[in-house]
């Protein structure tokens, strides 16, 4: 069915703008907010609309993660069998214990449990079986599709999350969603800018686990490209930390000096292209400037 996109005679999507706030800058990390702003880099979009993309996102995103997490489960046809598995494996907590157990090798390779089981044994096993409710939910609940469904969200819920980014000025209702051959309207919304500059805080950036992992991996790229021992991973993340502040830093000075300058430069360049030239600006200001890091980095290398 047709339909036509009527925006709102006052609404101007700025190009960029800064978030200094604390409680703001944490909405871009959020993992219930930053699919919603991400896919509105696209343009304004409804509540359906963002629902959909936002899962999608989700799914792409979070997948790989989420399967290398639970893993597979080889899991018995036998119904007895079935059933002193499904004992073992009562609660998500043991999983995550025997998992740790694993990785410390306390458990022999003949014993080690994966967590996961797949669609094809489940249909095999619910279709063979004369199972009680109680087994087809626990069974369930450890498929990737159950904890793939439970990591997306509804419309309400995405509802909920615009609500809270435009109380926060970050999303507007920009127009509205003409359905032809309905009465009823869809309302659009939309980023209040094309681009945010965060602040960040010194001691928010490179210190989750993940950021970690990240670091004590390139640390080791470092050491076999310069034939050292791979740097310490704090110093690399207090480096990384001090390059983030100084560039941005610049990007917030420059828009605040020179701010109707910086927007006629990408006024007419869609998110992709802002944020290459912006990627190109960094590289380039940071080696014009790299004398400003010779005393850390050359801790991290010593």
């Amino acid at each position: 069915m047709g339909h036509k996109d009527i925006p709102n005679e006052d609404f101007e999507q700025n190009t960029i703008e800064i978030i200094k706030e604390r409680d703001k800058v944490d909405m871009f990390y959020d993992p219930g907010y930053w699919p919603v702003l991400a896919i509105l880099r696209e343009g304004p979009m409804t509540v359906r609309e963002i629902t959909k993309k936002s899962n999608e996102l989700i799914e792409k995103k979070e997948s790989s993660k989420l399967k290398e997490k639970i893993g597979e489960w080889e899991i018995p046809t036998e119904k007895e069998s079935l059933k002193q598995l499904l004992t073992k494996i009562s609660s998500w907590e043991e999983l995550k214990v025997k998992e740790q157990e694993k990785k410390k090798e306390e458990i022999p390779e003949k014993d080690r449990f994966k967590q996961i089981f797949t669609k094809t044994k489940i249909d095999r096993i619910l279709s063979a079986e004369k199972l009680s409710e109680t087994d087809k939910k626990m069974i369930k609940k450890r498929t990737y599709s159950h904890k793939m469904e439970s990591a997306q969200k509804s419309d309400k819920t995405i509802y909920r999350y615009i609500k809270e980014l435009t109380d926060a000025g970050i999303v507007v209702e920009s127009g509205k969603r003409v359905i032809f051959g309905q009465t009823a309207t869809e309302s659009l919304y939309s980023r209040s800018a094309k681009m945010f500059l965060l602040r960040q805080q010194s001691d928010d950036t490179w210190k989750c686990e993940e950021c970690k992992k990240t670091l004590s991996k390139v640390a080791k790229l470092i050491g076999l490209s310069m034939k050292i021992d791979p740097p310490d991973g704090d110093c690399l993340a207090n480096l990384m930390s001090s390059i983030d502040m100084y560039y941005e830093d610049e990007q917030i000075r420059l828009f605040e000096q020179y701010e109707d300058e910086v927007k006629e430069v990408i006024k007419d360049c869609s998110f992709k292209e802002s944020n290459k030239i912006l990627e190109i600006f960094k590289t380039l200001y940071l080696m014009i400037n790299v004398e400003e890091f010779k005393d850390e980095i050359k801790a991290c290398l010593k």
